[in-house]
């Protein structure tokens, strides 16, 4: 007996622009060149240019690399590049600059710590003196059983709840609708100035606050149709920003809070311009120029469902932190010990901060700190930004360690979801909402994490010009 097959889904067909013939190897070269020649120019002149003049000469480097790399620059909107940088430089302007928007934020910074300080009570009555991470002279009860310098910060039992508390929060944020309104509010302003599609800056605005792959669930409908321009831009703004839940962690690191805040803003329309500008627009996009769907109903039954979901979704998130942690720093151990066979003082910390140390002098850093700093860019990268600021949380102890300037530049740059990890979550996570881009979403994903990488430095580089 004959079974008829089912119909197969129907293919739609994304409209394309016509294609401008690609950059020349002559052009190629004449960006290499200049970008090279910037940077020994930098170095060169250090003692003439001073640090701000270092990290000027960086926004034009790090903006010069990903116009190297770009696969059609004549394809590329300047208005959205134009208006992307000017966005991101308002806002650094108004945050850096600008006494009582700065003190703004400051306040904000220090709402964010008592806010997490709450998460301690809830960890405190689970775990009791194990979540007391307080050095024995200043009243610690659990470091007091150690000898001196033998104490280590119990990361499981003091980093991971907040995890969980603030997870939790906006949950019930985005039950009541408050964070969606604000999501869209910066979506329609960023469209309308830089003329990118209601959907990739939808998805872009939420990364401000939701992690790379909690922000796509808002344009979840559009994802299977979305041009392979918006999809790059989707994962780029993953990679260059943090969730509000790991903001908050960071700060509790002793990460500056007012760099942590204002990285987060300026990576909405840096990371959107930048995406542009390596993979310019050759479709017509589905949502270009049109209206924002109003706020859908929320899936929770009320705000106690909501808390609870949000517990569950942040254990998998302590969960996962936790365990990516272990195994990755397991690996570094594994590498050091390799290395040191051929060199006792040879350490991966030590490479990382040789290959990395011109992309941290070119943000703004002392140059006798540029190798540490380095160090840590290495550390994000290859493992993830928990490692790297838990290392920087240690050498803050250090009296004289690093300049204050350089801590704060660091922590410009550190704030970013841009490591290799995160390549698979964004693979697993996006392509869990849209199978059928699977694919694109893999070749896409080593472009997508350099990208959101540069991003992170170019963020820190503004950053530099303005700070003292």
């Amino acid at each position: 007996m004959n079974q008829s097959l089912p119909p197969a889904d129907p293919v739609i067909a994304i409209p394309v622009l016509p294609r401008p013939a690609p950059v020349s190897v002559k052009w190629r070269l004449g960006i290499a060149s200049a970008v090279i020649v910037l940077a020994l120019t930098a170095y060169g002149m250090r003692s003439v240019i001073g640090l701000r003049g270092q990290s000027f000469i960086g926004v034009i480097f790090f903006f010069g690399l990903i116009a190297l790399f770009s696969t059609n620059l004549r394809a590329v909107n300047w208005r959205t590049i134009y208006w992307g940088f000017g966005l991101q430089l308002l806002l650094a302007v108004l945050v850096l600059k600008v006494q009582v928007v700065h003190q703004g934020f400051e306040l904000l910074g220090e709402g964010v710590k008592k806010f997490v300080s709450f998460s301690d009570k809830g960890g405190r009555f689970v775990f009791g003196n194990l979540a007391d991470a307080r050095p024995p002279d200043s009243g610690g009860t659990w470091s007091r059983l150690f000898e001196p310098g033998t104490y280590a910060f119990q990361f499981a039992f003091v980093a991971l709840p907040p995890i969980l508390f603030v997870s939790a929060f906006f949950t019930v944020l985005s039950h009541f609708g408050i964070l969606h309104r604000c999501i869209r509010l910066l979506a329609r302003l960023m469209a309308h100035l830089m003329r990118t599609s209601g959907a990739e800056t939808l998805s872009v605005s939420a990364n401000a606050f939701m992690g790379q792959t909690e922000a796509p669930l808002i344009i979840k409908d559009y994802l299977p149709r979305m041009t392979t321009s918006e999809l790059f831009a989707v994962m780029v703004s993953g990679f260059a920003h943090i969730s509000g839940g790991m903001m908050a962690v960071y700060i509790n690191y002793g990460a500056d809070p007012v760099a942590i805040l204002t990285t987060c803003v300026m990576a909405c329309p840096g990371s959107l311009y930048l995406a542009k500008l390596f993979r310019p627009e050759t479709e017509i996009p589905e949502t270009s120029a049109t209206a924002f769907r109003q706020v859908e109903k929320s899936p929770y039954v009320n705000a106690i469902d909501a808390a609870a979901r949000g517990t569950i979704d942040g254990l998998r998130l302590a969960a996962n932190v936790a365990a990516m942690l272990i195994v990755f720093i397991a690996f570094v151990s594994m590498f050091d010990s390799l290395l040191s066979v051929l060199d006792q003082n040879l350490s991966l910390s030590k490479v990382f901060g040789w290959i990395f140390a011109p992309a941290a002098f070119l943000i703004g850093v002392d140059s006798k700190d540029a190798q540490n700093v380095g160090t840590l860019l290495g550390m994000k990268l290859s493992t993830n930004e928990h490692y790297a600021y838990l290392q920087m949380k240690e050498w803050k102890m250090t009296p004289d360690f690093m300049t204050e300037r350089s801590y704060k530049l660091a922590a410009f740059a550190l704030t970013g979801f841009a490591n290799f990890a995160s390549v698979g979550i964004q693979i697993g996570g996006i392509g869990a909402l849209a199978p059928s881009r699977a694919r694109d979403l893999a070749e896409l994903g080593g472009q997508a994490l350099f990208v959101g990488f540069v991003a992170t430095l170019l963020n820190a580089a503004i950053a530099g010009v303005l700070l003292p």
